[in-house]
């Protein structure tokens, strides 16, 4: 039934072959939803279902084959187009688009050069050697006159020597102008000093306090060695009064005068005894 219902001959014969397909196809369909799944059908609602998908796949094919067959005389002609027509005007685009960007890369090289110059020796002028070029990002094109591009690479100078003026003012201005030099913002960079600094104060104040704690550490323990010296020596001093009944009577002291004889380290020991003694000699 599907077998050659769809032949190239011209586009309103193969709608009317269509038209007339379609017309089988919806009893088909129609019959096809009409039936009831059962049990007991089941098997033949396979089928129908089988059926249906067979005819289908079977013009889907058809149309695939009409397809290529109409396409087949465009793709030709396609062919026959690139090779005398758009690749000849390829190949001149891409030519002349080479040209035109060597020269247009020329010109805005020598416009960039210009600017650089002029850059160069503005900051020259001003005084100014930690700064390069490429830092303005001077975007130089060639619509852009050469009066913009310069007044940019002034304005870039300017903006830096008002910032040179006021890290001039400032109270740390040797270490925020090592910062500016790094990244060119100086609100940035005097924040960063002050930021420091206050971090070092409060660096100093810590090992101040610390120190001041280690010194009345030291101190309160120079007290506790001293009071327990103090105790120990009225201890020391009381047990002294105690004892002191034990020798109320005082002997009577005496004079002895006699002369001695013996070797110089006899003589020493005796003059030890004398004084561990507690004897008044002359």
């Amino acid at each position: 039934m599907t077998e050659n219902l769809i032949v190239i001959k011209q586009l309103p014969q193969i709608e009317e072959h269509l038209k007339d397909l379609s017309t089988e196809i919806d009893v088909k369909v129609n019959n096809a939803k009409k039936l009831v799944c059962t049990e007991e059908t089941v098997k033949t609602v396979k089928q129908v279902r089988a059926d249906l998908t067979k005819d289908f796949k079977n013009l889907e094919e058809q149309r695939k084959t009409v397809k290529e067959q109409i396409l087949a005389p465009y793709m030709q002609f396609e062919e026959i187009y690139k090779t005398y027509v758009s690749n000849r005007y390829k190949e001149a685009d891409i030519d002349l688009k080479q040209k035109i960007d060597s020269t247009e890369n020329e010109l805005k090289k020598q416009k960039e050069n210009e600017i650089k110059d002029y850059f160069e020796e503005y900051k020259t002028a001003n005084n100014i050697d930690f700064i390069n070029y490429e830092q303005a990002n001077i975007n130089v094109t060639l619509t852009a006159s050469k009066k913009s591009l310069k007044e940019q690479a002034k304005k870039f100078i300017d903006e830096i020597v008002d910032d040179l003026k006021l890290i001039e003012t400032q109270e740390c201005k040797e270490e925020i102008l090592v910062e500016y030099k790094q990244n060119l913002n100086v609100s940035k960079s005097i924040q960063e000093v002050a930021n420091r600094h206050k971090l070092l104060e409060e660096e100093k104040k810590k090992q101040e306090e610390l120190k001041n704690k280690q010194l009345e550490e030291a101190q309160r323990q120079a007290d506790m060695s001293i009071k327990t010296q103090e105790v120990a020596t009225k201890n020391a001093l009381d047990n002294f009064v105690i004892e002191a009944p034990k020798i109320e009577e005082q002997e009577e002291i005496l004079t002895l005068k006699f002369k001695v004889r013996g070797t110089r380290s006899k003589l020493r020991e005796l003059k030890r005894f004398l004084e561990d003694g507690g004897y008044d000699y002359e």
